[in-house]
């Protein structure tokens, strides 16, 4: 399979040429590759190396240091490191392959076993360890530009062993100690989960009529930028035992660096700041820096949305993804300076032009500043890779998904039109390249008939194509489903949804995302009829299956009964049991001259009707 997606990539044209003529500083354009050499080197080097924080944080060590596994690494734990390691990944600079490794691992583990157990009585890591070769991978915007490239560090991977047995003794006692907001980087928690919380805030706030104001941060390199210094005083504030300390910062000492460019390699230089992106410790490390510094911005001042009767939500984070939350203006206001302030202070900078502040329910037009200078307002915002609307609908969402989707589509054409390809072939590439992109944080959508429609209607047009269907044929829809072993987009949505429901439910009740689905804020409905919202969907179809909010809750913490509700819930067979039933209370109404009444009864909605008299 993983040479079929290669081909896959191939014909989507998804590799980008990174040895194409760069400009230098002035905006002069360089053709030679001696030339262009020289100037990749001095843009990460200028990148990898910023200054210091002028006024760098006073962080005092933690009291009492937790209590992590300090001796050498066992073979189980090297054992368990070789297995987490994957392979047809790139090898650093002593061209070690992971399969050379996973090729004899009972060999390996006791290689591997003498070797860490020296460095680690030492406290010195290998020099070839060391060094790493940076790659470019290109973003979005004029590829002739050095800042449009992101750099990834290709270190060895005997070296990531290390790594990996440090980073698993750390999670256990560190993960604890940080803020629930945070989804990055962590067990059990998703980009699902924050941007389900958002939406909900969102939607929620315009049914009760209360303000609401959200700041999407954006920082300028955040990753490249972290002062060295600072964190490893985080280390020590987050009660991390000084051998593990010594052990990360001497990886990280006379670190050098050479950059890949058209099959060649740059000279060697220097990095001084930042995580390795490449690194298997670099996101816990980040993420150790961004928890300290949303602490110090919410430590003394109560800026959130009221989020329970004796707390406040003042974010939702996603690494550096950043979305502060408040009612007012003056709380946002104050919020926004004081996390710029704290962010200096470690080296991160936020990048004013990218950053958004989106506001709802409110008549003040005052814009939130930084430095003096507005930030930019916006109706809509891509969060997590969802679209957020300030009046809380999906349809724009659905929209642009539809539209990522087609993009997708069409890049495979050459694969649709192939007929040496087998179907079933192009239909799992089908779901896994298409279908995808199209129903990423659809679990967060707001059902309707007309989005709904919108999204079928894309699905068969590609199932008719790939089939290579006429119109002349007259093949319906249910046997277009059946012929590519596709369910109704409705009830697969509905069981997407429904998974990440029992998926939440099993979580501690004091969790944000948990708490976030019967969340409603302070305020007042306004006059008229509500609107639908995620949270009336779900109960509605809650009641429909005959169950309680409590009895949901119940059984959540069964998985397999779990399962078999969700898949009983969303089966061919319940829905058409269920279209069935109401056309037969159609007619007895028809008959009788009614109105409806419903009984909801365990697992249906059966309906029966009151006669006119």
């Amino acid at each position: 399979m993983k040479q079929l997606y290669e081909i896959t990539r191939k014909l989507a044209g998804k590799y980008k040429r990174t040895d194409r003529p760069i400009k230098d500083k002035n905006g002069n354009v360089l053709t030679s590759d001696e030339d262009q050499l020289k100037r990749w080197r001095e843009h990460f080097e200028e990148l990898l190396n910023r200054p210091p924080p002028q006024n760098p944080p006073d962080i005092t060590p933690a009291e009492e240091v937790l209590q992590i596994n300090c001796e050498r690494p066992s073979k189980a734990e090297i054992e368990k490191a070789i297995h987490h390691m994957k392979r047809g990944k790139a090898s650093g600079p002593d061209k070690i392959p992971a399969e050379a490794i996973k090729a004899d691992i009972e060999t390996s583990t006791e290689i591997l076993h003498d070797l860490l157990g020296k460095i680690w009585e030492q406290e010195e890591i290998p020099t070839e360890w060391k060094e790493g070769y940076l790659v470019k991978l290109p973003k979005k915007g004029d590829m002739q530009d050095c800042n449009n490239y992101r750099g990834i560090m290709l270190l060895s991977v005997p070296g990531k062993v290390l790594n990996r047995v440090i980073l698993d003794r750390l999670k256990t006692g560190v993960d604890a100690k940080l803020r629930d907001h945070q989804a990055g980087f962590r067990k059990d928690r998703s980009c699902t989960d924050q941007i389900a919380t958002l939406r909900i805030i969102v939607e929620q706030s315009m049914e009760w009529d209360s303000s609401l104001y959200i700041n999407f941060v954006d920082y300028e390199k955040a990753f490249d930028s972290l002062d060295r210094d600072t964190l490893w005083k985080l280390l020590q504030h987050y009660g991390i035992p000084n051998k593990l300390i010594s052990l990360i910062r001497n990886s990280y000492e006379d670190m050098a660096c050479r950059v890949i460019h058209a099959g060649q390699l740059t000279d060697s230089f220097m990095v001084k700041t930042g995580v390795r992106q490449g690194c298997l410790l670099s996101p816990f490390l980040f993420l150790l820096a961004i928890d300290w510094i949303m602490k110090k911005t919410t430590k003394y001042r109560r800026n959130g949305i009221q989020w329970t009767p004796w707390s406040q939500l003042e974010d939702l984070d996603f690494a550096d993804d950043l979305a502060l939350l408040s009612h007012s203006h003056q709380q946002m206001q104050e919020k926004t300076e004081l996390l710029n302030t704290v962010s200096t202070q470690l080296g991160l900078n936020i990048n004013r032009s990218k950053t958004r502040i989106m506001k709802a329910n409110t008549k003040n037009n005052n814009p939130i500043t930084m430095n003096g200078e507005p930030l930019e307002e916006t109706d809509s915002f891509t969060y997590l890779g969802s679209t957020i609307n300030k009046h809380g609908g999906t349809a724009e969402d659905v929209k642009a998904r539809i539209q990522k989707a087609r993009v997708a589509f069409i890049m495979l054409r050459k694969m649709w039109r192939a007929k040496q390809i087998k179907t079933n072939t192009k239909l799992r590439i089908f779901n896994s390249n298409v279908k995808a992109v199209l129903l990423y944080g659809s679990e967060t959508w707001r059902s309707t008939q007309k989005t709904l429609k919108r999204i079928q209607t894309f699905i068969n047009k590609c199932l008719r194509r790939i089939l290579h269907l006429k119109w002349t044929d007259k093949i319906s829809n249910t046997t277009l489903w059946k012929m590519t072993k596709q369910l109704p987009i409705e009830n697969e949505i509905k069981k997407r949804k429904w998974r990440w429901i029992g998926h939440t439910l099993r979580k501690p009740p004091n969790t944000i995302t948990r708490q976030a689905i019967t969340w409603n804020p302070p305020g007042k409905r306004r006059r008229g009829r509500p609107r639908n919202t995620w949270q009336r969907d779900t109960e509605k179809e809650t009641k429909e299956m005959g169950y309680t909010r409590r009895e949901m809750e119940k059984m959540a913490t069964d998985r397999k009964r779990w399962r078999s509700l969700v898949d009983g819930l969303c089966s061919q067979r319940a829905i058409r049991h269920k279209k069935e039933e109401e056309k037969k209370f159609i007619h007895r109404l028809d008959l009788l001259g009614g109105r409806p009444s419903y009984i909801v009864r365990r697992g249906a909605v059966l309906p029966t009707y009151v006669v006119f008299t």
